[in-house]
């Protein structure tokens, strides 16, 4: 019996072997680095499948009659043949592009098709490797199967393909390789019963995968389709988006989210026997990748169809799959772009009970590309969290962003990119403190470096203060190489989750990616005795003043939803001498004891509810118990349901009590906007106000913001002789920021009031519903856009400065200044002299 290594040297002396083999081995590099150039959009690389086609029409034409001319002689040579005509066709699909961004696991698949047939060609017989050739060919025959019926409908434009070059051959390929390699199973098979069983089982596998597939898309589908008008006989908030009930009764997973992706996402066919034209998924603001791939397209024809519009279905991945950076507006591309360092620097204040964030990236395209890039990030800030600096790296300097009016910011930062092609960067605001950065241009020749800093207060939690890292989002941040540091001002000790290590007297940690961490530190109350002194005022840190205030609710309203328990439930509802109601079908409706299970029952599928707040007797008090996702007012502002929220809530005094550790961006919006008088709390202590006709409310005043997350609040007073400043410049930032947010909604339609909150704004450089950062690449580009220095201001804020640091440009007024009085002091003396 011959060995493996005996049989492989027969094979190699075989006529042709050795030349098919070197055509195949070089076609397949010249195909593999063309698709690497598709990856990261270089195109001189793409062109080098171009020679490959040279290659394969060559050496395939020249095959192709010696088989015909004698099939016995060149049999051997079938899967060669095979195998470069694949090649040819994957070179032809990057010039001609019938199949978009087809998946990795596609190229695999096909290519160990081809090897199996090697093994199947030469009738090659092995106990082990035999078999695994069948069980291989038999899943994999699959997609060769796909191949031949989705370009059915391009054989006539193939046929008349083929005088060109003859590149339209390579749109047959498959149905000849369907037919020939059919025939040859025909005859083979019978006469192996172990092989039929191994080649029925592959293919067998993949056929029960795929079904069960399409049985679990359809279920997802047919759930979806519950929620739908058409579907459902329940009452519905006909003020709110049709889509929405369908967004609120989804939780989220991995089915549901292809089924929503369906023509946004993931190319889908609706009928295989006609003629489709090229990919083409239109024009929709969803800057994630386009993919072709086999298996979901196969599943969505015979899926239930969702009877919902793209603008629809993007909502909902926006509310549910919290997919709102990939809709953000993309002036151009950025799909190619990778972050390739982090540094996350954190500076503890423990005796102002607040932190300061300062994180650095480096962006950059791995492969050179056509065009500049836009890359854009998204940071989901901590409760009460402000963004208080941005720089951009613009020809190796570091350039500071100056505050303006979020309008002016957006304007010039639109006209440079679109049509001067220079460099800007954009810091704005978002709805639920989620802050969204721009960076403009990036390509492989010109590497960006930026800088943004967020002052975060840390949460409160009995003995212990909180520090929790920052949610940040952008281009390829997994596999960016990160340091962060950690330093604490004053002699306080933390803990953390992360693995930091003392390097050179700073607490160091060097990973890949961003993790989710927080640090630890013992609360103590040394914050009220700090103060920080800015322009004749004095903004002293002070303890949050809670005090229990009589309230007598008209009705309680539970805001029920699936993260409720029974338990829960029965606990308000057996306090005796008070009556609750629900919202059930948009009706209000009373709860008790008796129909408790069967109303819970009724919100087992309810992710995250809207309630009708507009409708609410005044004085009326909600308990709710909030999950983490929800459609937010972005997403709700052509409805009728907000215009009613906006119009029809604040009069009504209403109170409400969240029973979760949670807040959802639906609630925090409404609780930013003081809609409603908002209190967090746990379930034994809202049990006890009910029951006492009591709600706990914060002590406000014209000079006081209060910080909830860290329990303290903010006094401004006159400065005095005896005011220290002892306490960082983030302790004015928190106060402004704090202030802005509280008069934002009474301001919005008063143009004088909204631009004396920008000035507050400016003076204290954060970032806010009304104001954004914008850093341009010349002094020229600020004036041409009406945007003036911020002079005598806080500045940006820096890891390295706690107190009031002036700008660049403001050290050079003050040094101006200093020579100025010094020149003139020396001449006023030699006059006297």
């Amino acid at each position: 019996m011959e060995t493996s290594s005996q049989t492989l040297k027969n094979y190699l002396g075989k006529t042709g072997v050795i030349i098919s083999l070197v055509v195949t081995i070089v076609s397949t590099m010249l195909l593999t680095i063309s698709l690497l150039g598709i990856e990261f959009k270089y195109e001189a690389i793409e062109s080098l499948c171009f020679f490959s086609l040279i290659f394969e029409f060559i050496y395939g034409v020249t095959l192709s009659f010696k088989i015909l001319k004698n099939k016995e002689k060149y049999h051997h040579l079938i899967p060669f043949l095979f195998l470069n005509w694949f090649i040819g066709c994957f070179c032809t699909n990057i010039f001609i592009n019938i199949f978009e961004n087809l998946p990795v696991w596609v190229y695999v698949v096909t290519f160990l098709f081809c090897i199996s047939n090697f093994f199947i060609y030469s009738n090659y017989k092995n106990k082990i490797t035999t078999p695994l050739a069948y069980f291989t060919n038999g899943f994999s025959f699959l997609l060769i199967i796909y191949y031949t019926i989705y370009l059915i409908p391009f054989v006539p434009i193939s046929t008349i393909g083929i005088l060109a070059l003859g590149l339209g051959f390579y749109g047959l390929v498959p149905m000849i390789v369907f037919a020939s390699h059919s025939f040859l199973l025909v005859k083979v098979l019978p006469e192996n019963k172990t092989n039929s069983f191994y080649f029925g089982s592959g293919f067998a596998i993949v056929v029960l995968s795929l079904i069960i597939f399409i049985i679990q898309l359809n279920r997802e589908s047919i759930k979806m389709s519950q929620n739908s008008i058409t579907k459902s006989f329940e009452k519905t908030n006909e003020d709110l988006p049709t889509y929405i009930t369908i967004s609120q009764n989804l939780k989220p997973n991995f089915c549901n989210e292809i089924l929503l992706k369906k023509g946004i996402v993931y190319q889908s066919t609706d009928n295989f026997f006609e003629f489709r034209g090229f990919d083409n998924f239109g024009g929709k603001q969803y800057n994630e990748r386009k993919i072709h791939n086999p298996f979901v397209n196969i599943a969505y024809f015979f899926c239930k169809e969702l009877n919902l519009s793209a603008d629809d279905r993007i909502n909902i991945l926006k509310s549910n799959f919290d997919k709102r950076l990939e809709t953000e507006e993309q002036l151009w591309s950025g799909e190619d772009l990778i972050t390739k360092n982090i540094k996350e620097d954190v500076k503890i204040f423990a005796n102002n009970r607040l932190a300061y964030s300062e994180i650095t990236m480096d962006i950059a395209c791995d492969k050179d590309s056509w065009g500049q890039k836009e890359a854009i990030y998204s940071f989901q800030l901590p409760e009460g969290s402000v963004a208080t600096s941005l720089s951009l790296w613009v020809n190796g300097t570091e350039r500071k962003g100056i505050l303006t009016t979020k309008e002016k910011a957006q304007a010039a930062y639109k006209q440079i990119v679109r049509v001067e092609n220079r460099d800007p960067s954009l810091m704005q605001w978002k709805e639920g403190n989620k802050v969204i950065v721009r960076i403009f241009p990036v390509s492989k020749d010109l590497p960006r470096t930026f800088k943004c800093g967020f002052t975060t207060p840390l949460k409160v939690e009995k003995n212990k203060m909180i520090y929790r890292s920052l949610n940040i989002k952008g281009p390829n941040i997994s596999g960016a190489e990160t340091i962060s540091r950690i330093q604490l001002v004053g002699n306080a000790k933390f803990e953390a989750d992360k693995d930091f290590k003392l390097v050179n007297n700073f607490y160091i940690n060097e990973s890949r990616g961003l993790e989710d961490w927080q640090a630890v530190v013992k609360t103590n109350n040394d914050a009220f005795s700090n103060a920080f002194v800015w322009k004749d005022k004095t903004y002293q840190i002070k303890e949050i003043e809670k005090q229990d205030s009589p309230f007598t609710p008209v009705e309680i309203i539970l805001d029920l939803n699936n993260s409720w328990t029974i338990d829960e439930i029965k606990t308000l509802l057996n306090l005796n001498n008070k009556k609750y109601f629900v919202y059930l079908n948009n009706e209000k409706q009373q709860i008790t004891n008796a129909n408790a299970e069967e109303i819970v029952s009724q919100f087992e599928n309810l992710q995250y509810s809207l309630p009708p707040l507009y409708k609410l007797a005044e004085n009326s008090l909600v308990v709710t118990k909030c999950g983490t996702f929800s459609a937010n007012f972005e997403e709700l502002e052509t409805s009728n349901y907000l215009k009613k929220i906006k119009l029809g809530t604040k009069q009504r005094n209403l109170k409400v009590i969240n029973i979760s550790e949670e807040l959802n961006p639906f609630w925090q919006t409404i609780k930013e906007q003081k809609y409603v008088e908002y209190l967090k709390s746990d379930l034994k202590n809202a049990v006890k106000l009910i029951h006492d006709n009591q709600f706990t409310t914060l002590k406000t005043a014209e000079n006081l913001v209060n910080i909830e997350p860290a329990n303290i609040a903010i006094e401004e007073n006159p400065k005095t002789g005896q005011s220290i400043s002892n306490g960082s410049n983030h302790i004015y930032r928190m106060y402004a920021f704090g202030k802005v947010l509280d008069e934002q909604v009474k301001i919005q339609a008063d143009s004088l009031a909204n631009n004396h909150y920008v000035d507050l704004a400016k003076d204290a450089n954060i970032v806010t519903p009304i104001s954004s950062l914008i850093v341009l690449e010349t002094d020229a580009d600020y004036e041409k856009n009406g945007i003036e220095k911020n002079i005598n201001t806080l500045g940006n804020a820096s890891i390295n400065n706690d107190g009031a640091v002036p700008e660049p440009y403001e050290w050079m007024m003050i040094i101006t200044a200093l020579i100025a009085l010094g020149w003139y002091y020396k001449k006023t003396k030699n006059q006297v002299a």
